[in-house]
Parts: C-alpha cells; structure tokens; sequence
C-alpha cells in the first residue's frame, strides 16, 4: 500500500479535503438561511458535504464502511433537495430508501462484495413496493407481503450458503 498519490500523502489530502468540506458546508449554510431562508437545509447540506468527505477517505483508504456511509449521506441530501425543489415531499421516504440501495450497491460493486449486493436488489423490491403503497395502488397487507417475502429471500439466500 503506497502511502501517496503524486507525492502528496494521503493524511494530507484527506485533511484538505476534510478543510474543503467545512468551507462549503459553511458557504452553503449562509446561503441557506440568508439567501434561500429554509432552516431545514443545513442538515442535508451537511449530509452531502460529510458524504464527499467520507467517499474521499474510501476512495484513499480502501475503507468499506467509508464508503457505505459515504453514500448513503451524500444521497440522503442531494434527494431530499431534489424533492424540495421539485415540491414532492410526500414520497421523500421513497428517496431515502432509494439512498440505501444506492449505498448497498455502490459498496457491493466497488468491493466485491455479494451481501451488498444482494441487500440492494431486496431493498430495490421493498422500494418498488413502497412507491406502489404510497400511490394507493396496493393494499397496506400486500406492501407488508412483499416486504416479508424481500426479507425471507435475503434471509434464504445466506442460510443456503
């Protein structure tokens, strides 16, 4: 493992880029409560900026967890703008679950790793099924089906090997 990438450690790089992120994430918030005037911003802003900073470490690191993590916060954010800009904020859950597939897929694909990977296609199932839950076209019985039919598959899919 090569402690630096063009001659610069890679300590020194994830220091600056943690100083980045502080920078942003402080811009970002005086924009937010000066300029755009929602108070709710600066935690989602903070998801995404703290997510670069984590996907970074993984990328320098080769750290799953980072990367998991690093994902999850960056989506988490850049949706809930997504929905408030779009004014859909009734199927925000919908989004946020989408984050975690992205999440499990991205660390799945980057690092091998098959639970990821599979942990992502049942959420994508458990997501579908909420999409179709919150516009009233199944039942809350046939949602909570799915669910537990997504669930016993994962479930099924590590017993067997």
């Amino acid at each position: 493992m090569n402690g630096r990438i063009l001659t610069i450690k890679k300590t020194t790089i994830l220091k600056l880029s943690f100083i980045l992120n502080a920078l942003f994430f402080v811009a970002s918030c005086l924009i937010s409560f000066l300029l755009i005037k929602d108070y709710n911003l600066w935690f989602f802003t903070f998801c995404i900026f703290m997510g670069l900073h984590q996907i970074i470490r993984s990328a320098l690191f080769r750290v799953d967890s980072s990367c998991y993590f690093g994902v999850l916060l960056l989506f988490i954010g850049i949706f809930y703008i997504y929905c408030q800009g779009l004014h859909i904020e009734n199927y925000i859950s919908i989004f946020m679950l989408f984050a975690f597939v992205l999440a499990s897929y991205f660390t799945g694909h980057f690092f091998d790793q098959s639970f990821h990977k599979i942990l992502s296609l049942s959420l994508i199932f458990s997501d579908i099924a909420l999409f179709f839950y919150l516009l009233n076209i199944i039942s809350i019985w046939i949602f909570l089906a799915i669910i537990l039919a997504s669930v016993l598959l994962l479930v099924c899919r590590y017993i067997a090997v």
